[in-house]
């Protein structure tokens, strides 16, 4: 509401007295029911043991628009006069309350369209207002006590004097007040008679998906007191109303301050964003759209088209990104142990397979999108960073990527390109949702519940069929094993396809638009996205249920016997879990289908014929990507190292010849290319060592 429009043929009480104006606020208003809100949460405040009067700045505008204004424009003296009202009303309702706790304060939020700004429109006229800043915090500091009276006592005569402390300097007295002293000190603070209050100082960032395109962050440094302190850590999403002050720049060559200066402000009330996606407005007309799509029998082909329409073809990859973004329902057992909700997504593929662009196009579609490559990415910037104070010379703790993509999903590109250092910090995010730092003596765990799908080339930059999927990634199976679906995207000549994709890139780049326009327009399916996560919370039914067990347990039958491979284990249940969830939700029911499974199950058996067959074999084989080696293979490899071992007793263990090892191998069916592969993994791992050239022994 503008305050302009609130006053219009509304008889208002005198501003000249603020705090008589703020207690007839508080004792006076009544909402729409007719109920004295503002009496009724200070009682309850008494009961409860707070200090803070929460206000709807709508309420003081409705009440009175020349209050509300002067608050906005002199808020130095009228939240100080808010403050006062608020001790004078709760002195009224529990004397006894008011005199042991002393301090009240009136703290303001849901501010006027006028005064609620974003980081990067902050200028010079808002200083010394108070507005209302909406972020993500990155760094905070610890709790400190905050000197705001001292009490001085002279070290020459033992006068004692009381001195307000501001804007957070320490000010003792210039001189002793006793005029048989008068000397210039030296004072002692003493600190039990000292006034302190908490104090703590937090630095928010304009939010990922508000960045302008090619724009640095910008930042804005909060100060939080009292019972605001400790409410708030690196990573959430809040919105916070306080009054802007300038703080002069601090030249390091010269040592002296500049005529620039920065922004800081001073809290009045800090509201952290509880809700997933409470950032996303939706109105009433776009709800009964969402709800009329949502029961359209083909809301599951829909909404996968709308997803990259420009990229051509991709289905299966398309559908586990829909359900991807949609996301499972996380479980907290009552034993303290967090099943996640999130599916991770990995693709790999040969160049020039749109990979980037899907990933780029995730990224703006998410409620809560974040893009992130490769080769520009260190584990801090992935994690957290420990980082020094430049006031204070303490370690603070600065949010990386994985932690300001809480809630959302978070794009990794390049993801082969990373240091392997750098790659491992990712283990714990992708698995257990959160990320830990032990630093610094900072010891701390942050949240990263973001989904993750992340894009690689293949090791050899070209895909080979002919060599399992660990062979042509370049990455630890430790990673690969907490991806719920990988896709291998291939680049294969065929003519019809071809021909159909050159049309479809030919049109983008004439006509702009593909030939096949998206079904749902992209910011309402980021709104229907938005509302399912909010409104749906499936459950798995009987039915859906029994269908998993069924497959889960037909998969694990076939490696019952000593030398099959393990088709899936218990992860892969619960990805498809996850995947059922994920696929009620799209449609936004309460409780999952048969159907449901059934599309779980499909498009899990698409990734596995992927990546978890034994190229060998031809049979499902799970510790292709579990383990880095199929079943087959580590056989064949147990076999080619006992043929060693014989080798090194005839030769009265001495080193053997590699040549005579191939030729003995071979006559177990091995090929000479898959021995002199292994022999050489097995002497980069420590199982073998080479003497002297042409020769092999183990260690």
């Amino acid at each position: 509401m503008k305050i302009e429009e609130a006053g219009k043929n509304k008889v208002v009480s005198d501003t000249t007295d603020p705090v008589a104006a703020y207690n007839e606020f508080i004792r006076e208003f009544r909402n729409e029911e007719g109920n004295y809100i503002y009496r009724q949460q200070i009682q309850e405040m008494t009961v409860e043991g707070e200090i803070s009067l929460k206000v709807d700045f709508a309420d003081v505008i409705k009440f009175n628009p020349d209050l509300a204004r002067k608050t906005i424009d002199e808020p130095k003296e009228f939240i100080v006069a808010g403050n006062r009202a608020v001790a004078e009303v709760v002195e009224i309702e529990d004397s006894d309350y008011a005199f042991t706790t002393r301090d009240f304060f009136i703290r303001f939020y849901n501010m006027a369209e006028g005064e609620t700004i974003s980081l990067r429109e902050i200028r010079a006229e808002h200083v010394g207002k108070l507005v209302m800043l909406n972020g993500i915090i990155t760094r905070a500091t610890e709790v400190k006590p905050l000197l705001i009276e001292g009490f001085f006592q002279c070290q020459n005569c033992n006068e004692i004097m009381i001195k307000t402390q501001e804007e957070g300097r320490y000010n003792p007295p210039h001189h002793c007040e006793n005029p048989g002293c008068g000397r210039a000190g030296p004072f002692k603070l003493l600190t039990e008679e000292s006034k302190f209050i908490d104090w703590q100082k937090i630095c928010i960032q304009e939010r990922p998906e508000n960045l302008p395109p090619g724009q640095m962050p910008r930042s804005v440094t909060i100060l939080l007191t009292n019972d605001m302190v400790d409410t708030v850590r690196p990573g959430d999403r809040l919105a916070v109303v306080g009054v802007l002050k300038s703080i002069p720049d601090f030249s390091q060559k010269t040592s002296g301050k500049l005529a620039t200066f920065h922004i800081n402000m001073n809290t009045n009330y800090i509201l952290p964003e509880e809700k997933e996606f409470e950032s996303i407005e939706i109105s009433e007309e776009e709800e009964q759209e969402i709800l009329e799509l949502a029961r359209d029998p083909w809301i599951h082909k829909k909404i996968i088209d709308s997803i990259a329409p420009s990229i051509y073809g991709n289905e299966d990859i398309k559908e586990s990104i829909a359900l991807l973004l949609f996301g499972g329902i996380p479980k907290v057992l009552p034993d303290g142990l967090k099943i996640r909700g999130e599916s991770n997504i990995l693709m790999i593929g040969d160049p020039g397979t749109a990979k980037s662009q899907i990933l780029r196009y995730v990224a703006s579609l998410a409620p809560r999108g974040l893009y992130t490559s490769g080769k520009g990415t260190s584990a801090a910037g992935l994690t957290v960073a420990v980082l020094r104070d430049s006031d204070t010379g303490d370690f603070t703790l600065e949010a990386g990527a994985l932690v300001l993509a809480d809630r959302g999903v978070c794009c990794i590109d390049e993801l082969d390109k990373m240091r392997k250092e750098d790659r491992s910090s990712i283990h714990e995010a992708l698995e257990q949702r959160t990320v830990s730092v032990a630093k610094a003596g900072i010891v701390a765990t942050l949240n990263a519940r973001c989904s993750i799908i992340a894009a690689a080339n293949p090791k050899f930059g070209r895909y080979i069929p002919s060599r399992s999927a660990a062979e042509n990634i370049n990455l630890p199976v430790t990673i690969l094993s907490r991806f719920d679906l990988i896709w291998i995207v291939r680049d294969e000549p065929e003519g019809d396809s071809d021909q159909i994709k050159a049309k479809h890139i030919l049109r983008l780049h004439t006509v702009g638009v593909a030939e096949k326009e998206a079904p749902i327009d992209k910011e309402l399916i980021r709104k229907y996205i938005s509302y399912a996560k909010q409104n749906s919370k499936p459950v798995l039914s009987e039915e859906a249920s029994k269908r998993l067990e069924e497959f889960y347990l037909e998969m694990r039958k076939a490696g019952e016997t000593s030398d099959s491979p393990i088709a899936i284990t218990a992860r892969q249940l619960e990805s498809l879990i996850r995947l059922t969830e994920s696929n009620a939700r799209m449609a936004l029911r309460s409780e999952c289908s048969i159907d449901d499974a059934e599309a779980a199950i499909r498009i899990l058996k698409e990734s596995l014929k992927q990546v978890g067959i034994d190229p060998e074999t031809g049979k499902y084989d799970i510790d292709v990507v579990m383990v880095g080696t199929s079943s087959s293979t580590r056989s064949k490899i147990e076999t080619l190292m006992d043929i060693i071992s014989e080798m090194e007793v005839e030769n009265k263990g001495q080193a053997v010849s590699i040549e005579r090892v191939i030729e003995k191998a071979q006559d177990y069916g091995m090929n000479r290319e898959f021995i002199e592969r292994n022999i050489e993994r097995m002497r980069q791992d420590g199982m073998l060592f080479q003497p002297k050239a042409g020769y092999i022994k183990r260690t």
